[in-house]
């Protein structure tokens, strides 16, 4: 620029002061939970127009139904991925403000981040118990073979193997225990029952028993996790949120909380409605179907185990890949088994649906549990390390029980 008169040039102004333009200043997350938004006022505009139609669920797959089905998918999962990152960071700036340590801010927000798949499990208990009760049970096989495949991504020592954090070794080998346990003595009782046919089905209190079990050792696991890890080296220990310049005023507190449970509540409605098509119009069988569920649900979890390995930090990472599995088995399961057992209650003439029935395939969930556990306690807990070799024989192990499921257990 030349100056006028002779005088000095004007000095720009540098880039840090000029305005973000509105685009840029929206996350990713963000514009696809918009989109997603966006694609759910489009499937209410189709409800509308075509009414009754819209909800027929007259056997067979046309491409117009087709369509429709994928594209509440799509929109289910573009919801929810949104919501489960707008209650992380609702979390993240409440913790920043009260300047709670990281791991319990990590930890609620874990917690927290779960609620879209309960409005899942939920909004399907009314279109298919079957499929309810076999999603979270599903999901666990599919975060352990997530979590063997990982390993192979761990740093490695001279030796070959990389040690496990404590809270890990410690409070999730003892969690892994109980968890063994159970699904023995669940599968076996199904077993033994199913060979003497005078009980074929779990409902009511069955139901509730289990279900309020297992959420009793969900407390104490979580209680026992922040007591061990709180004295583990200083190097596993993620950032105080306040530590992070994050924003801490309730309008982004309250809005991202806001944002998140009506993602939850519309995404788990868009993909019950994916979940009702698949299994009464198209007639797919629940356990595939219940797989492929809890692998498009769970990608979320899976980017973010990604971005946080990226960034060096493997023990957020280690946390949600392995949490992935505890909390589905000690958490998510046991709230699906309540809610089918209170539908089953208030169910009156149709108590009878709400009724989880005791065959090859329920039972080959439950019992497949066991050395799903077993070997994953094995591994972690002998020296505290991990290696390639454990890796492989975990992802062969857990593939294995996927090919099991999906082919063996019958339509």
């Amino acid at each position: 620029m030349v100056a006028l008169s002779g005088g000095t040039p004007p000095v720009p102004a540098p880039d840090a002061a000029r305005p973000v333009p509105w685009y840029r200043a929206v996350p990713g997350w963000g514009s696809l939970m918009a989109l997603g938004f966006i694609f759910w006022a489009a499937l209410q505009l189709r409800h509308v127009v075509l009414g009754p139609a819209a909800e027929a669920h007259d056997t067979g797959i046309t491409p117009e139904r087709l369509i429709a089905a994928l594209f509440e998918l799509l929109t289910g999962l573009l919801i929810i991925q949104g919501a489960c990152e707008a209650l992380v960071q609702s979390v993240e700036r409440f913790g920043a403000r009260f300047k709670w340590d990281g791991f319990v801010a990590g930890t609620v927000g874990s917690l927290l981040a779960t609620l879209p798949e309960f409005v899942v499990i939920a909004l399907l208990v009314s279109v298919e118990p079957m499929v309810a009760f076999t999603v979270p049970l599903v999901t666990i096989f599919n975060n352990s073979l997530a979590f063997s495949i990982y390993s192979f991504f761990l740093p490695k020592s001279q030796e070959g193997c990389f040690v496990m954090p404590r809270a890990i070794t410690k409070a999730g080998g003892e969690v892994l225990i109980a968890a063994a346990g159970i699904a023995a003595v669940l599968g076996l009782a199904m077993l033994g029952l199913r060979g003497e046919t005078h009980k074929t089905e779990l409902a009511g209190t069955d139901l509730f028993v289990i279900g309020i079990g297992l959420l009793i050792i969900f407390g104490y696991y979580n209680f026992s996790l922040i007591r061990h890890f709180a004295r583990g080296p200083e190097d596993e220990q993620p950032a105080d949120p306040h530590t992070r310049n994050l924003p801490t005023g309730w309008g982004g507190i309250i809005g991202l909380f806001v944002l998140g449970i009506v993602g939850a509540v519309l995404g788990g409605e868009a993909i019950s409605g994916f979940a009702d098509t698949a299994i009464n119009a198209f007639k797919l069988p629940s356990v595939p179907t219940a797989i492929g569920l809890a692998f498009f649900a769970g990608i979320s979890e899976y980017v973010i185990v990604f971005k946080a390995h990226r960034k060096g930090e493997l023990g957020i990472a280690l946390s949600n890949v392995f949490g992935g599995i505890t909390q589905v088995m000690f958490f998510l399961w046991p709230f699906s088994l309540i809610v089918i057992g209170l539908f089953g209650v208030a169910g009156g003439a149709d108590a009878a649906q709400f009724a989880i029935l005791i065959n090859f395939q329920t039972t080959m969930l439950v019992l497949l549990m066991f050395p799903l556990f077993y070997v994953l306690l094995e591994y972690i807990e002998e020296d505290h390390t991990l290696s390639n070799l454990d890796a492989a024989a975990m992802t062969v192990i857990y593939g294995l029980l996927l090919y099991i499921l999906i082919f063996m257990s019958g339509a």
